[in-house]
């Protein structure tokens, strides 16, 4: 008899396979002077080596799809998140907000009503139109002016109406569209057809407090794609009975696609007058549904936090779940502080595409925390603080060896370093290595021979006109001593007399900030300090009377002493393409 060879049946490669099947076969001694090359057997030990690869790697696939760390498929990875109670988002709808003004139009003809529902039509830079609709009634009346801040949801407004038949055994309903935002779903049950009184079914959040009588319905995704709600068994739940009518109302949306919507125009004819609509805030927080990685990451994250935000991970876990839009977190406890907050925690919170999130979102993020937060911690949203950065970079090339112009260098290194930005920085805790961007443009051209870079930073800070203010601006990295910059000011001298361009500069011993004159007159000996090994910068009793530029902000510039910078956990480093310096340097050996 043959021996199976044990020590190779783990072979999943089609030749070893054969190699394999025809070595048992040459082991019976029936066989053994058997030319199998030339023979019948051959194509039998193909097609057997074949059937056991494609086994093999069948039952392989199988089993990595059991497991949420392999599966591949994302209806595999959303029914292993539903074992664990995890539900996968839906789409989001982008939201805008517009200023609306009508027109021709007087006080005597009292209030005007924009109703919800009220239909307007989103148009980007590139032509692409999409849907929104108002959530709630506006009243336009003289009390306002006729001009109303109106908020916008992309989507379509859909109902479904469906009829309980216990014959068919339904436990589950299934939800038509799966294009669905299911934040926006609302279940209503009737008792028949004709029943003019329906009662309002919420999700389901905590089986602990269900009772028989809870009017409560279950969400979840099917293996298709499609939501399906179910209701309770009587126990865990309110029971619906046979013929009962379920009624459905939600808005489908184009997800991320509804994003980046510039102007708005009213659909139909729901105003008797003109209107004016400005844009506020572009259409954004649009998001398509959780892809693998964000369902196979978010469900095992939230499965350790429990519903619940105690630590600071527990922050970012429900953030991320609830709020896809959220492009990076940073949270920390109030005892990190420099002036110690117990009991507080701090979020910073950067969305995607954008600096900084609106009131409204702030608050939506709040309510939803303070529904997760234990009684005894306090949540706070902050704005993150950007710190920019502005390169200097001078570029020895090789006459001989380049083929392009100075300008397409300049351009070709302006690329890269955003590219590298872009991929780099704009996230909490990143912080940003001048070596691997040398490094990186080095290795842009092989006649690129060298390259020298500085780096400056600044931040910006919006500055209180005629009122003395404290202001303080923290770079966190060492700082050159004699490099510190602002914008000009008109400031107040002693007699009270309007200075004009007015200055921040550093004494001459580095150990106070003063105001000076444009022709170099100490206007005021001490405001402030420079702590050039921390980086921080502090201006007090600080009051001028305009600021030079086209904003109200005034910029703060300094020299970074250290090849490494290294932000806050609040700031985040930028290094925008308008602030990266390039200067070619030909060099040519004419010794050669």
């Amino acid at each position: 008899m043959s021996k199976i060879p044990s020590e190779k049946i783990n072979e999943l490669d089609f030749s070893l396979i054969r190699e394999n099947l025809m070595d048992f076969v040459r082991n019976n001694s029936d066989f053994s002077d058997y030319d199998f090359e030339a023979s019948g057997l051959n194509f039998v030990a193909d097609l057997l080596a074949y059937n056991t690869q494609y086994n093999s790697f069948y039952l392989n696939q199988v089993a990595s799809e059991m497991f949420l760390d392999t599966a591949q498929q994302r209806k595999n990875v959303v029914s292993i998140a539903k074992q664990m109670g995890y539900l996968a988002n839906s789409k989001k709808m982008s939201k805008a907000i517009l200023n609306m003004r009508l027109l021709d139009i007087t006080g005597a003809q009292g209030a005007v009503n924009l109703p919800a529902g009220s239909r307007f039509s989103g148009k980007k830079i590139n032509g692409e139109t999409h849907p929104f609709v108002t959530t709630q009634d506006y009243v336009f009346s003289p009390i306002n002016g006729f001009n109303l801040q109106i908020d916008l949801t992309q989507g379509i407004s859909q109902q479904e109406e469906i009829v309980v038949n216990r014959q068919l055994l339904e436990n589950r309903f299934l939800i038509a569209s799966q294009d669905i935002d299911i934040e926006t779903l609302n279940v209503y049950v009737k008792p028949n057809r004709n029943s003019q009184e329906r009662t309002r079914y919420t999700r389901m959040t905590d089986i602990t407090l269900l009772t028989e009588d809870s009017e409560v319905y279950y969400l979840e995704e099917n293996f298709d794609g499609y939501y399906q709600v179910s209701f309770g068994d009587g126990i865990l739940g309110k029971k619906i009975l046979n013929n009962m009518i379920i009624e459905l109302n939600y808005m489908t949306t184009a997800g991320a696609a509804g994003n980046d919507c510039v102007t708005f125009s009213l659909q139909g004819n729901p105003l008797p007058t003109r209107n004016l609509i400005q844009t506020v805030q572009f259409s954004a927080q649009g998001d398509d549904k959780e892809n693998v990685e964000a369902v196979r990451q978010n469900a095992r994250q939230m499965y350790f936090s429990q519903n619940r935000s105690v630590t600071e991970d527990d922050y970012s876990v429900q953030i991320r779940k609830y709020f896809p839009y959220i492009d990076s977190i940073s949270v920390w406890g109030g005892e990190k502080n420099e002036i110690p907050m117990y009991g507080n925690v701090y979020l910073a919170l950067k969305p995607k595409g954008r600096n900084f999130l609106t009131e409204t979102e702030k608050t939506a993020i709040m309510d939803r925390l303070n529904t997760l937060n234990v009684i005894s911690i306090k949540p706070q949203i902050i704005d993150p603080e950007y710190t920019y950065i502005r390169l200097f970079v001078d570029i020895v090339y090789d006459i001989t060896k380049i083929e392009i112009t100075e300008t397409e260098i300049t351009e070709l290194v302006i690329q890269s370093a955003s590219r590298f930005a872009q991929g780099n920085l704009l996230r909490f805790y990143k912080s940003f290595q001048v070596t691997a961007l040398s490094r990186l443009i080095d290795g842009l051209e092989d006649g690129f021979l060298g390259t020298s870079t500085r780096t400056k930073l600044y931040q910006t800070r919006k500055i209180v006109t005629n009122s003395a203010r404290t202001y303080k601006i923290n770079f966190n990295n060492k700082l050159k001593k004699g490099s510190f910059q602002t914008n000009e000011f008109n400031y107040f001298d002693a007699s009270n007399e309007d200075v004009k361009k007015c200055s921040l500069q550093e004494n001459a011993s580095f150990t106070a900030l003063e105001i000076r004159t444009n022709d170099g007159y100490v206007l005021v000996e001490d405001v402030g300090r420079i702590d050039y090994a921390s980086g921080l910068i502090s201006i007090e009793a600080f009051a001028p009377t305009y600021i030079f530029g086209e904003t109200a902000e005034m910029e703060f510039e300094v020299e970074a002493d250290s090849y490494m910078i290294t932000p806050t956990n609040r700031q985040i480093l930028m290094l925008l393409s308008q602030d990266i310096n390039v200067a070619p340097v030909a060099f040519y050996d004419n010794k050669k």
